[in-house]
């Protein structure tokens, strides 16, 4: 909508008061003419400039509705209100006063929709952030839960390099035991073989009586030694570790569906 036409029709068959045609560029006729061309060129802030420059001049109120119908253009709802306004009490023409009153009505409610708009961004982006928020702390305890279950994966591999390690400790100690077991069962046999060989050539029978007491006593030896070495042997084979220690598994953050959080999974 343009420019009232008739108030520039008027103004421009006025003759400017004096102060007016001694400022130049303070003509309000001027004034008003740069105004409409820069409200034709949509550039409505400027075009309100100028037309509050010659409201200072110039007392007709139409003036003061072509002001708010700039700001109105320009999306300036509070100045356009204002100057409605201040047409509805000074102004006189019936039907620009009914356009003000229609405008008033139009911009407090698109007013009142913008700040509940505004409200509801707000409100929105608050959620929003909250979110963020919660997402970021189920982040940061699903990171330390993450950290803390490593921590316990790598303990547990080394203590099962410990207890594999004790294991191969005892076993090559049982392995030692059983050699000794059948060291000492063959050297035992071997005496008792000797000690035979004395029994079947003693003749006196003092001498047959202790020949057959050593071979016994040797050969019980003997059995007691390979005895021990067969069953070092068999525990030694039995508790040496079979399979190495595996690496720890990885633990690592995984995202759970929205709204649920996060948790942690190990991989190996």
């Amino acid at each position: 909508m343009r420019l009232v036409l008739v108030l520039l029709a008027a103004l421009l068959f006025a003759p400017a008061p004096a102060h007016a045609q001694r400022g130049g560029s303070r003509n309000p006729k001027e004034l008003i003419k740069q105004a409409e061309k820069l409200y034709d060129q949509k550039k409505y802030l400027e075009a309100a400039a100028l037309l509050e420059k010659a409201s200072e001049s110039l007392s007709d109120t139409r003036i003061i509705y072509n002001i708010a119908r700039a700001y109105d253009q320009a999306g300036k709802e509070t100045e356009a209100i204002s100057y409605y306004e201040k047409y509805l009490t000074d102004g006189e023409d019936a039907q620009l006063r009914k356009r003000s009153r229609s405008a008033i009505d139009r911009l407090r409610l698109q007013k009142e929709k913008e700040e509940k708009g505004e409200v509801e961004r707000k409100r929105l982006q608050a959620e929003a952030a909250e979110a963020q928020r919660r997402v970021e702390t189920e982040r940061a305890a699903a990171k330390r839960a993450e950290e803390a279950s490593q921590l316990r994966l790598n303990a547990a591999r080394e203590e099962a390099q410990v207890s594999r390690k004790r294991m191969q400790v005892t076993s090559f100690a049982l392995g030692g035991v059983a050699l000794a077991g059948v060291g000492m069962g063959t050297v035992f046999g071997l005496m008792a073989n000797g000690s035979l060989s004395d029994f079947k050539g003693a003749t006196a029978l003092e001498s047959k009586l202790a020949a057959r007491n050593t071979t016994r006593s040797n050969a019980l030896l003997a059995d007691i030694g390979f005895g021990v070495g067969l069953v070092g042997a068999v525990a030694a084979v039995l508790l040496y570790p079979k399979e190495p220690v595996t690496k720890p598994g990885k633990a690592r953050l995984t995202s759970a569906p929205r709204g649920t959080g996060a948790g942690v999974e190990v991989s190996f």
